[in-house]
C-alpha cells in the first residue's frame, strides 16, 4: 500500500489514575509522554502501523482527532477515519469535542457493509468505555478487544466483529486468526459460539469440530471432557495457519438448595407492614420462582393483607434444574404489637428471623422507613437446631453495606435489644459483645468448648445498634436516616 518510509508506528499509552488509553503517531507527543512531560502515562507495549499524514497514496483516509474538553467533564481523545463521523462529531458536540486535526495520520477504511479491510491491511478495533468520561481504546489485537468487551466496553465500527479502520502494511500475507468462546466453561448439553478474529482481511473460514462456515460456528457436547476446535482463515493470498481453542465441557451442576429468612419491623408484624423474604442459596441459582410473593430475585417484598399465618416459598433454578421449594411463614397481626424483650427503650427495630443454616441478609433491601434506623436496633433471631453437634462452632458477622463505615455494638443474648453489660452466664446481660465497623460474635454448641455456649433447641438474638462504646454516642449520622448493614450467619 505504501513505501516503507511512509509508515509510522502509532504507540499506545495508558494512564492508570483515569483508566484511560491514548494512541499517537506524532514523534513529538511520543517523546513528551516517554520523558514524563505528561505525568502518569506509560507505554502498554502495543500499537499499530499508520501512514504519515503527508503521504501521497490512493485508497487511504485521513484520521480526524478530537479532544474532549475538561470543561465538559472530559479529558480524552477520539479518532475516526470516517469523514461522515468526523462531521457528525463537530455538528453534534460543539464546544464539547474540540477538533485538533483533520489529518493526524492516514489509514485504510473498511467496507461499511461488512467491516472487511483491503488486502494487505489489518483491522483496527475500537472499544468505548461507556462511561461519562468517554474514553476509547484502539487495537489491532482481537484478544485485547475481547478483553475490553469482557470489562464492559462497547465495540464500535462496521461489520461483525466491528472494525473502524485498517492498518496499512508493506506486504500481503495469509490471515492470522484467534478463536474466542462465548462461554469458556460450558456445561454438557448447552451451546456455545466460537468466533474467529483474523487479520489480513479473511474472506473464508474452514472450521473443524463445530458447525459454521463464516467467522463464527456453534459447538455443543453430550459428554464431559476437553474438546479441540480449529479454524483456518483464508484470503486472496491463501490459507493461514490453523487457530486452535480447547474447551472443557463440564457436568451440569446440581440444582440449588435455599433457605428463607424473614425481616419485618416487629417480631409480630401488623397487616399492611412490609416483610422482606431473603433466599440464601447454594448452587448459584440463575432465577427464582416465588409463591405468594412477586419477585424473580433472591429478595422478595410483600405486605400482609389479612391477619394470620401466611406461608411464602421460593423455587431456585440453575442450569442443573429446579431445586426443592424453600419456605417461611409470617404471622400477620391485626394491629401493631408491643416491641419484644427490651426493645421498648429504642425508637424502632428491624427484626430478622433466620433459619439454622448458612444465611446472608442485607438491610438495604428493606425499603420501608425507618428500617435499620440511625438510632434503632437490628434484632436477628435464630434457634439452635435440636440436633446441633456438641462442640461445634458458629459465627454471626455484621459489616457495612452500601454506606459509610459505621461503628456498631453487637451483642449475643437470649433477649431482643439486650445491650446491658456483658454477663457470660447470660442471666443478667448478653453472653458476648463485639464492636467495630465489622463485628463478629462467635459461639459454641453444648457444654464443651469455649464461650459463649449455646444450647440446642434454644432461641437467641444477635442485637446490633449504630453505637460507639468509647464515648457513648450514636455512630450513624442523623441526616442519613439509616445505616444499612450486611449479616453473614455461619452455624
Amino acid at each position: 500500500m505504501a513505501a516503507g518510509g511512509d509508515l509510522l508506528d502509532a504507540i499506545e499509552f495508558y494512564y492508570p489514575a483515569l483508566d484511560h488509553y491514548f494512541v499517537t503517531a506524532d514523534a513529538h507527543e511520543i517523546n513528551l509522554l516517554d520523558t514524563g512531560a505528561f505525568v502518569g502515562w506509560q507505554r502498554t507495549g502495543l500499537g499499530f502501523k499508520v501512514l504519515d499524514p503527508a503521504t501521497a497514496v490512493a485508497n487511504v483516509s485521513p484520521v480526524c482527532r478530537f479532544y474532549g474538553s475538561p470543561a465538559a467533564g472530559l479529558d480524552s481523545h477520539f479518532y475516526s477515519a470516517s469523514p461522515i463521523e468526523c462531521d457528525q462529531v463537530k455538528q453534534r458536540f460543539p464546544g464539547v469535542w474540540l477538533l485538533e486535526s483533520s489529518n493526524v495520520f492516514l489509514v485504510g477504511l473498511p467496507d461499511p457493509s461488512n467491516g472487511h479491510c483491503p488486502s494487505g491491511t489489518v483491522p483496527i478495533y475500537r472499544s468505548w468505555n461507556g462511561r461519562i468520561d468517554s474514553n476509547h481504546r484502539y487495537t489491532t489485537d482481537p484478544a485485547v478487544q475481547q478483553s475490553m468487551i469482557a470489562r464492559g466496553y462497547i465495540a464500535e465500527g462496521y461489520g461483525s466483529p466491528p472494525v473502524v479502520m485498517c492498518s496499512p502494511g508493506t506486504n500481503a500475507s495469509p490471515p492470522s486468526c484467534t478463536v474466542v468462546a462465548s462461554d469458556p466453561a460450558p456445561t454438557v448439553g448447552s451451546s456455545i459460539t466460537l468466533s474467529a478474529f483474523c487479520d489480513g482481511n479473511a474472506t473464508s473460514y474452514m472450521w473443524t469440530g463445530c458447525t459454521g462456515s463464516g467467522s463464527t460456528c456453534t459447538a455443543t457436547s453430550s459428554s464431559t471432557g476437553l474438546r479441540t476446535y480449529t479454524v483456518i482463515g483464508s484470503n486472496a493470498v491463501g490459507p493461514g495457519a490453523p487457530a486452535i481453542i480447547n474447551v472443557f465441557w463440564s457436568e451440569l451442576p446440581p440444582p440449588p438448595v435455599c433457605n428463607v429468612s424473614v425481616t419485618t419491623n416487629n417480631d409480630r408484624p401488623a397487616v399492611g407492614s412490609l416483610a422482606m423474604l431473603t433466599a440464601s442459596c447454594g448452587g448459584n441459582p440463575t432465577s427464582y420462582q416465588w409463591s405468594g410473593c412477586n419477585s424473580n430475585t433472591e429478595t422478595c417484598l410483600v405486605r400482609g393483607t389479612t391477619p394470620g399465618a401466611q406461608s411464602y416459598s421460593v423455587i431456585p433454578i440453575n442450569s442443573g434444574g429446579s431445586g426443592p421449594p424453600a419456605s417461611a411463614t409470617v404471622n400477620w397481626q391485626t394491629s401493631a404489637s408491643p416491641p419484644p424483650g427490651l426493645c421498648s427503650q429504642y425508637p424502632s427495630i428491624l427484626y430478622s428471623d433466620l433459619p439454622w443454616d448458612f444465611v446472608s441478609v442485607h438491610t438495604s433491601a428493606y425499603v420501608d422507613p425507618p428500617a435499620f434506623a440511625w438510632n434503632g436496633v437490628w434484632v436477628i433471631k435464630f434457634t439452635v437446631a435440636s440436633g446441633a453437634s456438641s462442640g461445634s462452632t458458629g459465627r454471626l458477622t455484621v459489616s457495612e453495606f452500601a454506606g459509610p463505615a459505621t461503628n456498631r455494638d453487637a451483642t449475643l443474648s437470649s433477649l431482643p435489644c439486650d445491650f446491658r453489660p456483658t454477663d457470660p452466664s447470660g442471666a443478667n446481660g448478653p453472653l458476648s459483645r463485639s464492636d467495630g465497623s465489622t463485628t463478629s460474635n462467635d459461639f459454641f454448641i453444648g457444654p464443651s468448648g469455649g464461650t459463649p455456649r449455646l444450647t440446642p433447641g434454644q432461641t437467641y438474638y444477635l442485637n446490633v445498634r449504630n453505637f460507639t462504646s468509647t464515648d457513648g454516642s450514636i455512630s450513624c449520622p442523623i441526616e442519613l436516616g439509616r445505616c444499612d448493614a450486611l449479616l453473614y450467619f455461619v452455624p
